[in-house]
C-alpha cells in the first residue's frame, strides 16, 4: 500500500516525508522556494531561450517542482506579464533579448530592462521548442504531481502520523512573504500529458483513495480532482448511477476545463513536449540519445541513495550534456563534487541571494559558465577522505552495496581525514 505523508512548508507549497528513507523530500522552509533558488534562478534563461531547441532532464521528478518551476518562469515572464502590459495576447508579442551589452538605444526609443538589439525571440515559439524528460522510480508521486497546491495562504497542517519532530520545529518559523505559486495551467497540461502516457492512472487504486480522502483535501487542487473524476467516469461502465454521475461530471468538466483549455491555446503551453519516464534513472538515461541543455539532479541524499551520485553516473550525465549545458543540484558534498570533477566537469557554487550563502553545486563542460568558483578550502576538501566518491561500475549496484564499498575505501584510505584537513587549514589562516 502506497504511503502518502504531505505537509505544508513555510511558503505554502506541499512537502513530503519518505517512509522508506525516514527523511523529508523538501525543505521545510519552502518546497517551491527551494526549487526556484537551487534549480531555476542559476539558469541563464535568456540565452537558453535564444536556442532553437531546449532540452531538460529532470532526475527524480517527485511531485514536479523543478520542471514546473522552469515552465512557470517562462509563462510568467514571457507571456503573462507581457500580455498584461500590452493588453493583447502574448503570442503576438516579440520579446527583445539583448545579445550585445554595448547596444545603444535610439533617442526616441524607450528601453527598460533590456537593451535593443538585432536578435529577437518570438514568444509564440517558446513552448514548442521545449522538451522535458522527467524521471522518477515512484509512479504514484508522478501521478499525484499535478494535483498538489502551491502558494496556499493561512494553511494548517494535519496532525502528522509519521516521524515529524525534525519537521515540526522548522514549520514554527516565520512564513515566507510573497511566495511563488505554480500557475494552474502548468499543472493542468502536465496532468493531460501524464494521462496520455500512463492512462492506468485512472484505475490506480492508491491514487483514487488518496484523492477521495477528506484527510488530504487541503493539499490538492479541487478543480483538477473534479476533472480527474470526469475522466474516470467516462471510462466506467454506465449503470444508471454511473450515467447520472457522468452527466454531473460532464457539466463540471465543461465549466471548469474550458477556462484551462482557452488559456492553454492562448499561450500555446500545450506545445511543449513532456516525456514522463517511470523507472531507474540509470537505465533510462543509458538508453537515451538526447543531449540536454539543463539537467536537474534532485535525487535523495547521497548517503541514502548513492546510485544516482556515483562517479559512473556522472560520466553518463557528461555524455548526455550539451557543451554549453549545465547540471544543477542542491548537494555540496565533497564526495559528489569530487565525482563530478573526475568525470570531466568544471565545478562551481550555486549562490542563494535570499540566504546570502552557497546552497548547491553547478557542473559544466565550459568553465566560462561558472560564476561562483569553489573556494580554496572546498577544492582542498576534495582530496581528503570526504572527497572519496561512490562507485557503481556497471550502473546496476544496490544502494547498500555502493555505501559499503565507499565505507571500506574511506577506512583503508591514506588520505588526510576531513577533521585534520580543517585543523591544518585553520592553522595556515
Amino acid at each position: 500500500m502506497f504511503e502518502f505523508h504531505p505537509y505544508f512548508t513555510n511558503d505554502g507549497s506541499v512537502g513530503l516525508y519518505s517512509p522508506e528513507f525516514k527523511d523529508i523530500y523538501h525543505s521545510t522552509t519552502g518546497a517551491l522556494t527551494e526549487a526556484y533558488e537551487k534549480f531555476i534562478m542559476p539558469v541563464d534563461i535568456e540565452n537558453l531561450l535564444a536556442k532553437d531547441s531546449i532540452k531538460v532532464l529532470d532526475i527524480c521528478y517527485g511531485i514536479g517542482y523543478n520542471s514546473k518551476s522552469f515552465l512557470n518562469l517562462i509563462l510568467e515572464n514571457y507571456f503573462l506579464k507581457i500580455s498584461q502590459k500590452n493588453n493583447k495576447h502574448a503570442k503576438q508579442y516579440i520579446e527583445t533579448i539583448c545579445t550585445n551589452n554595448n547596444s545603444e538605444k535610439n533617442n526616441n526609443e524607450s528601453v527598460s530592462n533590456y537593451s535593443m538589439c538585432t536578435e529577437t525571440i518570438d514568444t509564440h515559439n517558446i513552448f514548442d521548442k521545449i522538451y522535458i524528460k522527467s524521471v522518477d522510480i515512484d509512479k504514484n508521486l508522478f501521478f499525484l504531481s499535478p494535483f498538489v497546491k502551491t502558494g496556499v495562504k493561512n494553511f494548517k497542517n494535519n496532525n502528522f502520523d509519521f516521524e515529524y519532530k525534525n519537521i515540526d520545529k522548522y514549520l514554527e518559523k516565520e512564513k515566507i512573504k510573497n511566495p511563488k505559486k505554480i500557475h494552474k495551467l502548468i499543472n493542468f497540461v502536465i496532468f493531460e500529458k501524464i494521462i496520455k502516457k500512463y492512462p492506468e492512472i485512472l484505475q490506480n487504486e492508491d491514487i483514487i483513495a488518496i484523492l477521495d480522502s477528506k484527510r488530504y483535501n487541503s493539499y490538492f487542487d479541487s478543480n483538477l480532482k473534479g476533472i480527474y473524476e470526469f475522466y474516470r467516469s467516462e471510462r466506467c461502465k454506465c449503470t444508471l448511477l454511473k450515467k447520472i454521475s457522468t452527466s454531473l461530471h460532464n457539466i463540471y468538466y465543461q465549466h471548469v476545463s474550458n477556462c484551462y483549455k482557452n488559456d492553454l491555446k492562448r499561450y500555446n503551453l500545450r506545445d511543449f513536449s513532456f516525456d514522463p519516464q517511470i523507472g531507474d534513472a540509470r537505465d533510462i538515461i543509458k538508453n537515451d540519445n538526447n543531449l540536454y541543455n539543463l539537467i536537474f539532479l534532485d535525487a535523495f541524499t547521497p548517503a541514502k541513495c548513492p546510485c544516482l551520485w556515483s562517479y559512473e553516473f556522472f560520466k553518463l550525465l557528461f555524455e548526455h550534456l550539451e557543451q554549453d549545458g549545465m547540471i544543477l543540484t542542491y548537494s555540496t558534498s565533497a564526495a559528489i563534487r569530487s565525482a563530478m570533477k573526475e568525470a570531466g566537469f568544471f565545478i562551481g557554487n550555486i549562490y542563494n541571494e535570499r540566504l546570502n550563502k552557497y546552497t548547491g553545486t553547478i557542473a559544466v563542460k565550459d568553465s566560462a559558465k561558472i560564476i561562483h568558483s569553489l573556494s580554496e578550502f572546498d577544492l582542498g576538501l576534495l582530496n581528503t577522505t570526504a572527497g572519496i566518491f561512490y562507485r557503481d561500475e556497471n550502473l546496476t549496484s544496490q544502494n547498500e552495496a555502493i555505501i559499503e564499498r565507499r565505507n571500506q575505501e574511506v577506512k583503508n584510505s591514506d588520505r588526510l581525514s576531513t577533521s585534520k584537513y580543517k585543523k591544518n587549514f585553520n592553522k595556515i589562516l
